[in-house]
């Protein structure tokens, strides 16, 4: 990562409240134990560009086959397909995302590190978080994002999730791009995933220029082809 990026990101860190959950610094990216903060650290960073899929505008039942794309992400689960469902408690109502079935046919429970739910990007992301609705978990860490790099990242309980207890937030921004994030628990738990907020890098401004000239150029000369 660039030194303004890392600058700009660092300095939207700083303007987090003091309530909040500090972020922890790995060698390679910058954990966070809120929502709120991970948000703040990437709206107050000009480098990135938030995307948000909150599942929210899919019909109850709405069903992503697994390794179907669906809005530039990739969903894999390792037992059954992604659902998106209306029930359950919800960080932004009224949907949240589960997986169809489990192995017996019983409750959707994910076993320990062997259940999995992939995320994958059809481009290059810079910043992934995801709210765990519903939740039995009781500790923090209780559910890992791993990304393709081999990165592990623990989920924190988040204090601005409603019922808070019922709760967990697991984001990161890494210096490096990634194309996937596996989730997966450390405990037999039932979870409803909310709110995906993951981030691209933004053009160069001279990059973006560029193409813009370049545009504007091309327009100019079929003008002129018309004005003959």
């Amino acid at each position: 990562m660039c030194i303004r990026r890392t600058a700009s990101i660092l300095v939207a860190i700083g303007t987090v409240a003091a309530t909040l959950p500090p972020p922890t610094a790995y060698a390679d990216l910058i954990v966070f134990q809120s929502r709120v903060s991970f948000g703040l650290a990437i709206d107050g960073n000009p480098g990135l560009a938030r995307t948000v899929e909150a599942w929210d505008t899919y019909p109850a039942l709405t069903v992503f086959p697994d390794g179907a794309t669906v809005n530039g992400i990739t969903y894999a689960v390792s037992t059954g397909d992604a659902l998106v469902v209306n029930t359950g408690i919800s960080l932004s109502p009224p949907n949240n995302l589960y997986q169809t079935a489990a192995p017996d046919g019983g409750p959707i429970l994910f076993r320990p590190l062997v259940d999995t739910f992939t995320f994958g990007f059809n481009q290059p992301i810079l910043a992934f978080g995801i709210t765990f609705s519903s939740t039995f978990a009781n500790h923090d860490g209780d559910y890992l994002l791993t990304t393709d790099s081999g990165d592990v990242i623990p989920s924190f309980f988040d204090p601005v999730f409603p019922g808070f207890s019922l709760g967990q937030f697991a984001g990161f921004i890494s210096d490096e791009p990634f194309n996937k994030v596996v989730v997966s628990s450390t405990v037999n738990a039932l979870y409803g995933m909310d709110d995906l907020v993951f981030a691209r890098e933004v053009p160069e401004t001279s990059t973006f220029l560029l193409l813009t000239g370049g545009l504007l150029g091309l327009i100019a000369a079929k003008r002129a082809r018309w004005l003959r």
